[in-house]
């Protein structure tokens, strides 16, 4: 046979001729029916096969091999532990076809494919492992296959039984020689039973012996110093407790197998169990990478090796002799001098080897069932989900239906009737936020030249004045971005509490600020007070200002009469909720020095996803609008954002897209951000969490949670971000979503027509000139409040405070123990921002809610110029106000004083709450 490598071939020629069977520790569709595994035998003496749950795992998540045939199972009905049973199956049996004449030409010594039982039954008294082993066993239907089990002392009765019946066994996880030692015993003993019963002895069996994973484990204590004797000072012993231990089960196989034990069964033609050397792939870099196969070479073994090894076997083993047959006395005893306990080591690796492959096997299961889940609900790959069945089947229903109606289509092109339909106020005039990008691209060279000419006069604070739309956007910028070098910083003032106004104007240098005032209407009472306040600060300098409105607006005319520096008229077709997009968003963007081009380009890739009409499986915006929606009108209408660094802000401006867009008409979707995220337990059977994964940086501890929340049958949709420049995309990706929910609940997702009722209620207050002392409660009352409270119910605290990351943190203790108590949803928001955010859902949505206003006795009040109010009072009356529209409605409303320091006040309550 020629070859273009003869020398790797004469390598592994030559450790088959020494008795040691190579094996691959590998198996993958496209290696069988590429040809490479025949490739594998003709040119490098490969002799078998072994697969584990982790091999599996790489290869039918991590490769396209399996794509079409899982698409077709899932098409079938058939569920995740089907189709993963019935591609390892399809896999191991072309695989074993491939080394039939392996099989056939050893005379059945080698050619064999292993397939293991699940890693769960590792623990299982011989019952449900050898059930499955028989299943495993019948269903592959291959002579030359091994079916693989534990080798703990609760699978040797497993190990015994499907001997005597025949099955060709792999016992895997072995570590200790007394382990391997019950292995043998169990073996030898079904053989005994079919010998007894004049049955055939052609039964082939080898027991997996783990190597390197015992280095792993003693090198680290003999590096440790807290190891005793170890103390790091016996670093020649390390690396060579493996091959000791190895050696060691090789002498007890000679023992048993060429002993009077054995002997009957020998002379009856019966085969030995052979030691097969597992976990061969060297860990450690500092050693070669053949160590374990140049060290174990013997008789009547088998060394299965990772590609990588078998590869570099090829090129530089040296096969020497029976290194296997080796004394490994001498090792053994210094590692026991040297303080290290192989038992207990041993010990410890089979119960970490078990938990591994249980993890792997059922983090594969959990990746085959999101494939299936993708193909039945018509899911883009771009998302992962974990919906439970129950929900799955409306959704299904849900996207035939957008599909037959021709959704995503209707939305590019402004079709009113998919929102209630012409002449409905706030649809057709609200859909330029498809297309601003556009605009907006064309615009940039003019606004960076802008913004480079007003940095370039020395100005160091840039401060936003706004609300809701004209605010949140940019907070979650500023926050993502933080602060960039050689740029001005960027404040964002959206509340009326004095003592946040006074930290803001405490944070600036007077004489190098610029300020932006930004409204869509031009008659935010906030946003003007602001700026009468911030204008007599500076000295009635109109330079340094400009504006963001809509044209013709009251704050156009203010900025012409103030002589503002600029004016930026933006598209009047776009909601506030909608316009981050847009100037609102990018000229404060632009200013504290953000690349917007970046932002730009981000969004447009989810533009060009979002403009795919053909299916749900194309247009990620619309298969998620779908879900949320879909989700939400079968009672899971709390969407729970989970958001990883440096976006973890993303929750402050999705809130105002989603409550203000859905809520009314007595239904919409609650946005819950910034919840702490507890165990499974503490949540009721209305949510469905969104989780925003930075693949950049993943957070192992957020990924384990949301993923015992979809193990503990709560709807998780997994978004994957590639960090801040990303931000773009998920603004714009949000946007189409909630539009096209706002379809699914037959709602107008552009209007707000609760948001005026709070409005009005402050004015009133303001008009009487007074605010009068309402009730208050404590930790008592509160607990009479939530003792109503539970799922699909939620609690909304309102913190009429300035805001700080101290309050943030009390809150979120607060929100822990309302959550414990009551495993209800929770909110917080700093008024007034939430009014123009999630307070259209109070009033409008459904009426579910539960509200505690937070209140605190500021003691100073900052006049505003030309009004006969200050802040202090502006504050109190927008919190009454709202008081008084929750009640109009209906809503349970309680309010509670805070003393002294507000966040020790909110951390106190939470602790009389728990108690």
């Amino acid at each position: 046979m020629s070859t273009t490598r003869p020398e790797v071939n004469e390598r592994l020629a030559a450790l088959t001729e020494a008795g040691t069977s190579p094996w691959l520790d590998q198996i993958r569709r496209s290696l069988v029916e590429g040809g490479e595994l025949q490739r594998l035998i003709d040119e490098l003496s490969l002799r078998g096969v072994t697969s584990n749950p982790s091999i599996f795992e790489k290869a039918i998540l991590g490769s396209e091999d399996y794509d079409e045939d899982l698409k077709a199972l899932a098409e079938e009905g058939c569920d995740a532990g089907e189709i993963f049973r019935r591609l390892s199956v399809r896999d191991i049996q072309l695989a074993a076809d491939v080394l039939r004449p392996v099989y056939d030409e050893t005379e059945h010594l080698d050619g064999y494919v292993s397939l293991e039982v699940h890693p769960r039954l590792a623990r299982d008294t011989a019952g449900g492992t050898l059930q499955e082993a028989r299943a495993l066993w019948n269903e592959v239907d291959r002579p030359n296959v091994m079916i693989k089990i534990p080798g703990t002392s609760e699978g040797l009765k497993a190990i015994e039984e499907a001997t005597y019946e025949g099955i060709n066994i792999n016992v895997t996880l072995l570590f200790s020689v007394a382990s391997y030692t019950n292995v043998t015993e169990a073996y030898i003993s079904g053989l005994e039973r079919r010998h007894a019963e004049g049955k055939d002895l052609d039964i082939h069996s080898v027991a997996s012996f783990f190597v390197s994973r015992v280095d792993s484990k003693v090198d680290k204590l003999l590096s440790d110093p807290t190891t005793g004797s170890a103390g790091g000072a016996r670093a020649d012993l390390r690396g060579k407790a493996g091959l000791a231990n190895a050696r060691a089960a090789y002498r007890r196989f000679s023992e048993i197998f060429h002993g009077e034990r054995f002997a009957e069964l020998r002379a009856a033609g019966a085969p030995v169990q052979r030691p097969l050397w597992a976990s061969t792939g060297v860990k450690n870099p500092d050693y070669s990478d053949t160590m374990y196969v140049d060290g174990l070479v013997a008789p009547e073994t088998v060394n299965t090796m990772p590609m990588k090894t078998l590869l570099a076997t090829g090129e530089r083993a040296e096969v020497t002799g029976a290194t296997a047959e080796e004394d490994p006395t001498d090792v053994l005893d210094a590692l026991e001098r040297a303080g290290i306990d192989l038992q207990t080591v041993t010990e410890e690796l089979l119960d970490e080897g078990i938990e591994t492959f249980a993890k792997s096997f059922d983090s594969l299961l959990s990746g085959v069932e999101s494939q299936r889940e993708a193909v039945v609900v018509g899911r883009p790959l771009t998302i992962d989900s974990s919906i439970p069945d129950d929900l799955e089947s409306g959704l299904v229903e849900r996207i035939k239906r957008a599909e037959s109606e021709d959704v995503a289509r209707r939305v590019w092109s402004k079709d009113e009737s998919l929102w209630g339909g012409p002449g409905v106020p706030e649809v057709g005039n609200r859909l330029g936020w498809l297309t601003i990008t556009d605009t907006m691209t064309e615009d940039l060279p003019q606004l960076m030249a802008w913004a480079e000419e007003v940095r370039g006069r020395g100005i160091t604070d840039v401060v936003l004045l706004g609300m809701g739309g004209s605010s949140l956007g940019p907070e979650v910028i500023r926050r993502s971005f933080s602060r960039i070098d050689g740029a001005p910083a960027l404040h964002v003032l959206d509340s009326t509490d004095p003592g946040a106004v006074r930290d803001v104007e405490a944070r600036l240098d007077h004489e190098h600020a610029f300020f932006i005032v930004s409204s869509k209407s031009g008659g935010t009472i906030e946003t003007l007070s602001h700026f009468k306040h911030f204008f007599a600060l500076v000295g009635e300098r109109g330079e340094r200002f400009c504006a963001i409105t809509d044209p013709g607006s009251p704050l156009e005319a203010i900025a012409a009469e103030h002589g503002f520096d600029r004016v930026w008229r933006n598209d009047p077709d776009i909601g506030g909720r909608y316009s981050v997009l847009s100037y609102f968003g990018l000229v404060p963007a632009a200013l504290m020095g953000v690349a917007v081009d970046g932002l730009l380009h981000s969004a447009q890739v989810a533009e060009q996803n979002c403009a795919h009409h053909d299916s749900t499986a194309h247009n990620s915006g619309l298969w998620l609008g779908l879900a949320l929606g879909e989700l939400a009108r079968q009672g899971r209408d709390k969407l729970t954002f989970v958001v990883s660094e440096p976006i973890a802000s993303f929750g402050l401006w999705v809130e105002q897209l989603v409550a203000e867009s859905t809520g009314k008409q007595g239904s919409g979707i609650l946005p819950v951000a910034d919840e702490p995220l507890l165990d499974p337990e503490h949540y009721g059977d209305d949510r469905v969490f969104a989780y925003l994964r930075n693949t950049d940086a993943p957070d192992a501890e957020l990924d384990q949670k949301i993923r015992a929340l979809g193990l503990a049958g709560q709807p998780t949709l997994t978004l994957s971000v590639q960090g801040v420049p990303d931000l773009g995309r998920l603004f714009f990706f949000a946007e189409f979503a909630v539009a096209v929910a706002g379809w699914v609940l037959e709602i107008n997702p552009f209007d707000q027509p609760n948001v005026r009722e709070a409005k009005d209620a402050t004015n009133e207050v303001l008009k009487s000139g007074s605010v009068k002392d309402v009730p208050t409660g404590g930790a008592a009352e509160l607990r009479e409040l939530l003792g109503t409270v539970e799922p699909p119910g939620y609690v909304a605290l309102h913190g009429w405070l300035a805001p700080s990351e101290e309050i943030d943190a009390a809150a979120g203790e607060l929100r822990a123990a309302i959550m414990e108590k009551t495993h209800a949803a929770t909110t917080f928001g700093y008024g007034p921002r939430f009014l123009h955010s999630t307070g259209q859902l109070h009033k409008g949505g459904p009426a579910t809610g539960h509200f505690v206003q937070l209140v605190h006795d500021e003691r100073d009040d900052i006049p505003i110029p030309g009004a006969r109010y200050g802040f202090k009072t502006l504050e109190a009356a927008q919190a009454l106000g709202d008081l008084r529209a929750l009640e109009a409605h209906d809503r349970p409303v309680l309010r509670i004083s805070l003393h002294g320091d507000p966040a020790a006040a909110i951390r106190k309550l939470a602790g009389e709450l728990s108690g």
